[in-house]
């Protein structure tokens, strides 16, 4: 499938790909966009219809307000625009059954994009360019760019020689768009220092894809010791030890595992290397994911909310329903494998509840009373796991604490015959 605006390049992709589907024998349908910029684009949609239908090749378009949307979602126009024009091309190429897209970007748009993400201070990735092959962005077809390797010159040239008069987007003098700028002010400008200087900005393009390969080489083998319903779970010095670019990867990695959007800029990226590098926890939010170091552990997904557990007498000995948990206590040790913590009952001072974590709580552990935070600490228990701790208090003190595979358990006397609280998830719904 073809994206065909109407413009020299688009055309000229149009007239190859119809070329090439003769000699290679694969269907071509041709697909146009309409954004409602700007008045006359409903002529544009006409008359790529009219092309189509003269040269005999399906077509299929589609429209939208992009600047109401962009509006409604204080978005910029041009990333607006780029949205919705990929989000129809993927929804009509699902109904089709279509596994590719071609669009039209030539070497100057390559060159252009380069300057633009170096002027942005993009990293590695971002001095890449546009991409020959990607896949198309919110969707899962192969996005192609046959021709990255012509220049606008060779587009409209290749019009000429068909006979064909390319719709002219007047839009792209208007300097109000970044792009447009770097296009009609910067690269001219450029050109006076060196006047290769298109071929200069893809030679750098060629050179970050080669490093960037690397990149994404170290990014795969960083891989989680395990993912849980909270985050995938890395150990701290594994995930920090390749450079930022890597890191982004896989918390990209991660962020599609668990469905959730990753947005990022370069103070953000500067904050994660400090929190890696320094505290013993910290957490820093790129979009809808959250990092959080703690210890020796790094957590990569959606923010955590922990259940609030209201405090809840214990049936002693018997079964509690301590939402969204089951609680028994028992008089004798549970088998091995179940979850459990000991309590001394004949320590007990008021009856033995069940709850959340409060600021302040305290334990009697190794011989002193300490903060129960503290005790989470020296234990080793991540941060998160410790905001999703169960705590079992009586009136004075906490007596045991059980977070993820942790549990914390207050100083048993001498000889004495404890209780065991075991613990299961109830299921949901």
């Amino acid at each position: 499938m073809a994206a065909v605006s109407g413009g020299p390049d688009s055309v000229a992709l149009l007239l190859m790909l119809e070329e090439l589907s003769k000699q290679l024998g694969f269907s071509l349908t041709v697909v146009h966009f309409d954004h409602k910029l700007r008045p006359g684009s409903a002529d544009d949609l006409a008359w790529v219809g009219e092309l189509c239908e003269a040269r005999r090749i399906p077509f299929l378009s589609g429209e939208g307000d992009v600047a109401d949307v962009a509006r409604k979602q204080r978005l910029g126009v041009e990333e607006t625009a780029r949205r919705m024009r990929y989000q129809f091309f993927s929804f009509v190429a699902g109904e089709k059954r279509i596994d590719t897209i071609a669009t039209g970007h030539t070497a100057d748009d390559h060159a252009e994009t380069v300057l633009m993400h170096v002027i942005r201070g993009s990293g590695v990735r971002g001095v890449r360019g546009i991409r020959p092959a990607a896949t198309v962005p919110g969707g899962s077809q192969r996005l192609v760019r046959p021709l990255l390797s012509l220049t606008r010159q060779d587009t409209l040239e290749m019009c000429r020689e068909a006979g064909i008069s390319p719709r002219i987007d007047p839009s792209n003098s208007d300097v109000s768009f970044a792009r447009n700028r770097v296009r009609s002010e910067l690269i001219p400008l450029l050109r006076t220092y060196n006047p290769a200087v298109r071929d200069a900005l893809t030679g750098l393009a060629e050179s970050a894809a080669s490093v960037f390969e690397r990149i994404e080489r170290e990014a795969m083998l960083v891989q989680p010791s395990e993912r849980t319903p909270i985050g995938a779970i890395f150990d701290r010095s594994t995930f920090a030890a390749p450079g930022a670019e890597a890191q982004l990867l896989v918390i990209e990695r991660e962020a599609a595992f668990y469905r959730i959007g990753v947005t990022t800029n370069r103070t953000v990226l500067a904050n994660l290397g400090a929190m890696l590098n320094g505290r013993e926890h910290g957490l820093v939010s790129l979009g809808e994911v959250q990092v959080e170091a703690s210890g020796a552990s790094v957590r990569i997904g959606p923010p955590l909310t922990p259940p609030v557990v209201e405090p809840k007498v214990l049936n002693v000995p018997g079964v509690t329903i301590v939402s969204p948990y089951r609680v028994r206590v028992l008089m004798d040790p549970p088998p091995a494998a179940t979850p459990s913590v000991a309590v001394d009952g004949s320590r007990l001072s008021g009856a033995l509840r069940a709850r959340s974590p409060h600021p302040g709580d305290r334990i009697a552990w190794h011989g002193h009373e300490r903060k129960l935070s503290d005790v989470f600490q020296r234990a080793g228990v991540p941060a998160w796991d410790r905001r999703l701790a169960l705590v079992f208090a009586d009136s004075s003190r906490v007596q045991a604490a059980m977070s993820g595979i942790k549990s914390i358990e207050a100083d048993l006397a001498p000889g004495a015959d404890p209780w065991h609280i075991a613990v299961e998830a109830l299921p949901e719904g």
